[in-house]
């Protein structure tokens, strides 16, 4: 196991004095056992662990009871005194009951000094499928994506690096040797992904191929946990998009025939409603915003992420090219290039669950699009996924001239830097440039910056 950015908020979570049970939400296998585990042995002195895909464990949860019986059930089956405090009490795959996902509430209201956390992968899946859901203003959430980058050195040991890479400011020069280097170790990054099976893997062995099996078994989980909730005339369309969804991401989709695939545009909607639910692929909506609040245009085709870029690679065949590209603008026609960006944002959002967005523009002969529509210091900035000299920027100068917005960030395979650019149009604005290997800082490089 190594350390998860998720631990910090999991640690403040537990100093404060009113909380709610905290509800971990995530896709398979993108570690919230393991960080959970973790946080258990750093912070408490008793830990106890409920599976509830064990028949015994489930046992604890077939009917309502109060909930200082069933604390008393618990510390009997355990074998452990539950002190609150000092006691965390995880419920994993808490999906298998809806029983246990009710008697949350109880654990709020009737003994809110009690660390309660519980855990699972198709918690929204199941929800809609059966109908029930968490007790309303009784939990709290936060959301877990796969590995960044800066938790992927750590668990290769890459300690010197994740040292300069926390020290660089947004004005600081960067050698060109040291750009070199750290963009060869995101090239890395990218062909391993973030599912933290594979990085452990890859961290102790070094080699892809030893990955590739963990890979194979997370993609067949995903068809198999899903499909458990979904009927079997609807289990097809899941299973083709789990299949091909990674073959398409950073490009708009269309429900109908996706993927050449003869399926109507229902089906084909509803099995993405169900792969999003469950967290395996994110759909980023068009908006001709140009302020806050972002409104997103529903009836313009949204553009499509997967959960990670490790089994993107493994998918679609990338591996050859990553190792030996230059630019990862360049690599499969800029598409790669876009979902590391939108996979490194959502994972950022730690205790809110967020929908990305990005800027769509269409007059008469012109198309303007922006890659990532986000929002800092109560400013609306777009964030440009280029390799190319800030003049071709386009549909970006387009923005900054329809907006009051003096500020844009882009995200690409060159050093860090601030400058002073001119649109066309003569107006003014900042562009703040940031290598691929500083994504996982952006908020905090841009608070510096603003």
């Amino acid at each position: 196991m190594f350390q998860r950015a998720i631990n910090t908020f999991f640690l403040e979570w537990k100093n404060r004095t009113k909380r709610k049970p905290l509800v971990v939400r995530g896709a398979r296998q993108v570690g919230k056992t393991s960080a959970v585990n973790l946080f258990a042995g750093d912070s408490f002195k008793t830990y106890i662990y409920i599976n509830l895909e064990q028949e015994d464990n489930l046992a604890l949860f077939t009917r309502m009871i109060p909930v200082r019986e069933l604390v008393q059930a618990i510390q009997l089956k355990f074998n452990k005194k539950i002190i609150p405090g000092t006691t965390l009490i995880f419920l994993d795959e808490v999906q298998n009951s809806s029983i246990a996902m009710s008697q949350l509430r109880y654990f709020y209201e009737e003994m809110p000094d009690l660390h309660i956390v519980a855990a699972g992968s198709l918690l929204e899946v199941k929800m809609k499928s059966e109908g029930f859901s968490f007790p309303v203003g009784r939990v709290e959430y936060c959301y877990m994506y796969p590995v960044t980058f800066e938790e992927y050195l750590s668990a290769l040991g890459e300690t010197e690096t994740l040292h300069y890479i926390d020290s660089v400011k947004p004005e600081k020069k960067m050698p060109t040797e040291i750009h070199t280097m750290l963009m060869k170790k995101f090239h890395e990054y990218l062909l391993v992904g973030g599912m933290p099976e594979a990085v452990a893997r890859y961290a102790e062995t070094k080699s892809l191929i030893d990955v590739d099996s963990v890979y194979e078994s997370i993609l067949t989980g995903f068809k198999d946990d899903v499909l458990k909730y979904a009927s079997i005339a609807k289990s097809k369309y899941i299973q083709y998009l789990v299949e091909h969804a990674s073959k398409y991401i950073g490009l708009p989709v269309k429900y109908e025939n996706f993927g050449s695939s003869g399926f109507r545009s229902r089906e084909m909607s509803e099995a993405f409603d169900v792969l999003e639910k469950a967290m395996v692929i994110s759909r980023v909506y068009a908006s001709a915003s140009k302020q806050l609040p972002v409104v997103n245009n529903l009836k313009k085709s949204p553009k499509l992420l997967y959960l990670d870029t490790g089994l993107v690679n493994y998918q679609v065949g990338l591996r050859t090219e990553v190792m030996n590209i230059q630019d990862i603008n360049a690599l499969y026609h800029g598409q790669l290039s876009e979902q590391i960006a939108g996979q490194s944002l959502l994972s950022q959002a730690i205790s809110k669950n967020i929908n990305l967005s990005y800027w769509y523009r269409e007059q008469k002969g012109s198309i303007s699009e922006i890659d990532y529509l986000i929002s800092s210091h109560n400013r609306l900035i777009p964030v440009e996924v280029k390799s190319g000299k800030a003049g071709t920027l386009r549909s970006l100068h387009n923005f900054i001239d329809e907006s009051r917005n003096n500020f844009a960030v882009r995200i690409y395979s060159g050093v860090t830097g601030i400058e002073k650019i001119r649109t066309p149009n003569k107006k003014q604005f900042t562009l703040f440039s940031l290598p691929f290997y500083l994504l996982h800082r952006i908020e905090q490089l841009l608070d510096e910056v603003l």
